[in-house]
């Protein structure tokens, strides 16, 4: 190598190292913040805590979690969770199914369709989506018309109507070959079947990456279930972090704790399942 591409390469290495610690930084300052007591955060910038033993660490991680009680919360956020990740699989992967395999008249039109709705902003949909939750099923001259707020439907539906995933699926799709759909087919398998039996075990790698960030994105999805989530009974783990905040009732380094508490789950995420994070970004992208 010449001076010019080593002094390039470390000049490349310095900038990222750079960003990835301005990166991390706030991220290890809220946790280390909810070890220290309370008069340390506001007296100054005191990056560490004062007592670090391994004793005190404890101590603060079971004050803070009684005081926090977020058991409930954290169960109403795993039901939210699973909900999502199964009607997005289900409805996202039989989107793609249909428009990668099956192409009914008018398939082109849906392909465009689903795009446009890529470009539409999503505070755009806000309105009209609360409207037609407060009328379910969208025809007001029904006689069972039904409410579904205060449910998790909402926040259920608009996960499976994700344009991006459904694009996903059908672009794997395409890279499967179509024999082995003519072969389901000769063994007298019906659409549904060839889906389930033939389709999705060949297509686990980008299931597992929809489904990873499916699980990261309904974990830490705030705006849609304060919206619509009314009983406290209901409420999951943002939006009661949220509240606790505005009600005054914990101390500071209490509600750093809260914010790491509600961190662990996407960081274990992002730890175990990086290969298949980093690999599934070109998954969609591969054909042949």
């Amino acid at each position: 190598k010449t001076w010019k591409g080593k002094l390039f390469y470390w000049c490349m290495f310095v900038l990222l190292a750079g960003m990835c610690f301005f990166t991390l930084l706030p991220a290890v300052w809220v946790v280390l913040s909810g070890f220290k007591d309370t008069q340390e955060i506001y007296s100054g910038f005191s990056f560490f805590p004062s007592d670090m033993s391994p004793s005190h660490m404890l101590s603060r991680l079971t004050e803070s979690w009684e005081a926090l009680g977020l058991g409930n919360s954290i169960i109403n956020t795993i039901v939210m969770s699973l909900g999502s990740l199964a009607l997005t699989l289900t409805v996202c992967g039989l989107g793609g199914y249909v428009i990668s395999r099956l192409r009914p008249r008018g398939s082109r039109l849906i392909l465009v369709l689903v795009l446009w709705t890529m470009m539409m902003p999503g505070q755009l949909r806000t309105v009209p989506l609360f409207i037609s939750w407060l009328s379910f099923p969208f025809v007001a001259e029904l006689p069972f018309e039904v409410s579904i707020l205060d449910t998790y439907w909402p926040i259920w539906l608009s996960a499976a109507a994700n344009a991006f995933e459904v694009l996903l699926f059908k672009s794997y799709f395409d890279s499967i070959p179509i024999s082995y759909v003519e072969a389901a087919k000769l063994d007298g398998c019906g659409n549904i079947r060839t889906f389930f039996s033939i389709m999705l075990p060949l297509s686990m790698p980008i299931i597992i990456y929809v489904s990873i960030m499916c699980l990261s994105g309904a974990w830490s999805n705030f705006f849609l279930p304060y919206l619509v989530l009314q009983s406290q009974e209901r409420q999951v783990l943002p939006v009661r972090i949220f509240m606790l905040q505005g009600s005054g009732d914990i101390r500071m380094n209490t509600y750093m704790m809260a914010l790491v508490f509600a961190s662990i789950p996407p960081f274990l995420i992002f730890v175990f399942f990086q290969k298949h994070i980093m690999g599934g970004i070109n998954l969609g992208g591969v054909k042949g």
